[in-house]
């Protein structure tokens, strides 16, 4: 289904009068390895961790003082299915 927008009959700047809507992906649908990460983040922060992304692509997660280096994605997963944060 798509849903269309439309402006106004007389409104200025009225080229392209209606507008689709619909979420619809502007780009290739393959492997979406940020929305990943940033999934796993969103999650661990609902837990209360708090997660930093360093500069190589490793992770520092830290709550209540304490810290845990995680080297990739797959060791930051992992992390989080051993807190029971995820499955």
């Amino acid at each position: 289904m798509t849903y269309t927008s439309g402006k106004a009959p007389g409104a200025c700047n009225t080229e392209d009068l209606d507008t689709d809507t619909s979420n619809d992906l502007n780009f290739a649908t393959g492997q979406r390895n940020r929305k990943a990460v940033e999934t796993q983040i969103a999650v661990l922060a609902l837990a209360g961790h708090a997660v930093h992304e360093l500069r190589c692509g490793d992770f520092l997660v830290c709550k209540y003082g304490y810290s845990h280096y995680a080297q990739d994605f797959d060791a930051l997963q992992a992390f989080a299915r051993r807190l029971g944060v995820s499955k």
